[in-house]
């Protein structure tokens, strides 16, 4: 099979060049921060960082101390990422009274960059890592960490890239307004350098278009790390790779399998598994928050801070590489997802994705069991549950009533007030008493049945 003897040869692929600083850094058994604060604490020209949210006061505290030695800093940053970190507004709060020059995304969709250019040294650091303690070293190696690919690069085509598209945010008064200690209109630090084509920078490029174009010519394998998958597009595209014969793995984060704020991820994964994606979860201690797809057969790699939804796509705020010219970085990501796979270190990092079944549905009308006098133009309702897609009605004049329509995808519901419904499409018979019963099924085809409920029709 191509990804068995891709991984065979890894080890005869180019090394990256010595003089160059390139590297992927695994928080799963690497200390990230270090390479990252010993960067700051080296720069001596112009620190510029852009992120959703940060929580370590380590980052804190070596910029300010690089802002007080004279280093020029500006910081991109987003308020609303404060809603889920607790500790994201002292951070800003922090950077703000030390008299750092901040600006903030005040579109309707977030600032999702997590990056950081050290103009002097000419090194940019990005991924989907926030700045979070625990998002850049384990508690514990491979058993207690955030799953991560953390990038360091000089590579002068990547750097100017980021260059350029920091200073279009920081002169930005569209999609940007001044935060704090902003005395002087926002200017440019840098030259109006052009973009490397490898990069993918939403929303004005569009993530899933670009990755769906390259999962529909992959001839080998897919393999995928990716925390959030939300969008149907990315799903359907893969299962269309399996369907004619290009084997799939995913690794993906339990909770948002589970998450009632997504219910979209379930969907999609209980698709893709019964489309013929082998899949795996997260089963150590911390998250899956990583967000990457390997290409075999193509060469590439895709990774960068976008999930697999919506907004990663065409709202938000991203960054993101398609890189087929790097064999180095095609070979640190098989090792790092077949690892994971394999639970190659003897600690167990996934485990087997059992799809789980829906909520039981909750009948709302008729509004009681045996309800009698009720209209002869029937509507069932129900409350289907965040899980539930697809639903079977059995309906009839028996008590063990017959099956009468299969499979309505009704969809989920996706707040607690939300109901499905189906409107019986025939006159019922007077004062007859008649029964039915709702079967609710995930896209994965696990079922959870309601009870037998009676009522009778009035004249």
């Amino acid at each position: 099979m191509r990804r068995v003897a891709l991984c065979v040869c890894s080890l005869l692929l180019a090394a990256r060049p010595a003089a160059a600083l390139e590297r992927l850094c695994d928080p799963a058994a690497e200390n990230c921060r270090t390479q990252l604060l010993s960067l700051i604490d080296n720069e001596r020209q112009e620190i510029d960082v852009g992120f959703w949210f940060m929580e370590d006061n380590h980052y804190v505290q070596h910029i300010v101390a690089r802002f007080n030695a004279g280093v020029r800093v500006r910081l991109l940053v987003d308020p609303r990422g404060s809603a889920s970190s607790p500790y994201n507004q002292s951070v800003l709060d922090a950077f703000a009274s030390a008299g750092i020059p901040m600006r903030k995304r005040v579109t309707s969709s977030i600032l999702h960059w997590k990056m950081a250019l050290f103009g002097g040294q000419h090194v940019v650091e990005f991924s989907g890592a926030n700045f979070s303690d625990n998002a850049w070293h384990p508690v514990s190696p491979y058993t207690n960490y955030i799953d991560e690919s953390i990038y360091f690069t000089n590579d002068p085509d990547i750097v100017n890239s980021f260059m350029r598209k920091f200073d279009d945010s920081w002169v930005d008064h569209t999609s940007f307004a001044d935060y704090a200690n902003i005395t002087n209109p926002p200017a440019r630090s840098y030259g109006a350098y052009s973009i490397d084509p490898a990069l993918n920078f939403p929303p004005a490029q569009s993530y899933t278009q670009r990755s769906i174009a390259l999962y529909g010519k992959e001839p080998s394998a897919i393999d995928v790390s990716m925390y959030r998958i939300t969008q149907q597009a990315h799903a359907d595209a893969v299962v269309k790779a399996v369907a004619r014969g290009v084997p799939a793995r995913l690794i993906t984060e339990p909770n948002e399998y589970r998450n009632p704020k997504r219910v979209w991820d379930a969907w999609n994964v209980d698709r893709m598994w019964k489309g013929g994606v082998k899949i795996r979860m997260r089963a150590h201690a911390g998250l899956s928050h990583q967000k990457s797809v390997i290409l075999y057969g193509q060469r590439t790699v895709i990774f960068g801070s976008s999930n697999w939804s919506s907004p990663s796509d065409n709202s938000q705020q991203e960054h993101n590489y398609f890189v087929n010219d790097k064999a180095w970085m095609l070979t640190w990501f098989i090792d790092q997802f077949n690892r994971k796979w394999n639970n190659s270190t003897g600690a167990i990092e996934t485990k087997a994705f059992t799809p789980l079944p829906p909520d039981t549905p909750k009948y709302k009308a008729p509004s009681a069991n045996g309800a009698g006098g009720v209209s002869r133009t029937a509507r069932l309702v129900w409350y289907g549950g965040p899980w539930a897609h697809y639903y079977d009605i059995y309906f009839g004049t028996s008590s063990t009533p017959p099956l009468y329509a299969a499979g309505k995808l009704l969809g989920p519901s996706e707040t607690t007030s939300e109901t499905q419904s189906y409107l019986i499409p025939f006159t019922l018979a007077a004062h007859t008493t008649y029964y039915f019963r709702i079967v609710s099924k995930t896209a994965a085809g696990k079922s959870a049945s309601g009870p037998v409920w009676s009522f009778t029709t009035g004249g």
